[in-house]
């Protein structure tokens, strides 16, 4: 019977070539337990900054389109004729909407205040002289008044209604059809732009009865956004 004798190194001391490789495993395990509770953190922090960011962009839009509404016996762009610096005439043509962010262009400033961070279409535009519809990410509720705080300015672009989402275009919300929020920008939540230019962050369940209260109070039997 024979005995293997233990290995050894150029120098006579003794391998321990198997306790290193145990101890990379152990290593590599620990790297992995850090990532599993680290990495969800990180992006769950990540989406609570382009949250906020996105409530902060909104707030500027709501600051631009009252500044207008201010200028214009409290009409907002697409309430007021061409003639007069308004876009009521672009109301009908869908592939238009753009042009009532242009019409407040010098109070927003820059056009990527009408990007959410978190909007896959999203992209870097230079001036508002190159942007067209693909660059928004917010709808506009044609039917928003600033003296109506209930009503609807705008909000997140991607408004399912009973689950599919919602085409770009022309969208009228009546007392049937359950709006909600796709998974596109903010997962199933969202925010909406009130007639006093004030935030709400809602939930899909939440804008539904946002849309109902907007048509209470308005006194209109439907509701229309114009969705980039």
């Amino acid at each position: 019977m024979t005995t293997r004798n233990p290995s050894y190194d150029s120098r006579g001391a003794k391998s321990s070539r198997g306790l290193t490789w145990i101890a990379i495993m152990v290593i590599l395990a620990v790297i992995a337990m850090l990532a599993a509770l680290i990495l969800p953190a990180l992006a769950k922090s990540h989406q609570k900054s382009a949250r906020i960011n996105c409530i902060n962009n909104l707030k500027n839009v709501g600051r631009g389109f009252q500044i207008f509404a201010t200028d214009n016996d409290g009409l907002f762009p697409w309430q007021v004729p061409i003639a007069n610096g308004g876009t009521k005439e672009w109301v009908s043509d869908e592939t238009q909407i753009w042009r009532h962010w242009h019409a407040v262009s010098n109070e927003l400033s820059t056009p990527k205040i009408a990007v959410c961070p978190h909007d896959p279409r999203g992209g870097d535009v230079l001036g508002w002289g190159e942007t067209n519809t693909t660059h928004i990410s917010y709808f506009i509720g044609l039917n928003a008044s600033e003296t109506n705080p209930a009503t609807i300015l705008g909000g997140d672009r991607n408004v399912t209604i009973d689950g599919a989402e919602a085409r770009p275009g022309r969208l009228v919300l009546g007392t049937r059809g359950v709006a909600g929020f796709s998974k596109a920008m903010h997962h199933e939540a969202g925010n909406i732009l009130l007639g006093d230019g004030s935030v709400q962050q809602v939930t899909s369940a939440r804008l539904n009865e946002s849309v109902r209260e907007a048509l209470r109070i308005s006194g209109v039997s439907s509701n229309t956004w114009l969705i980039p």
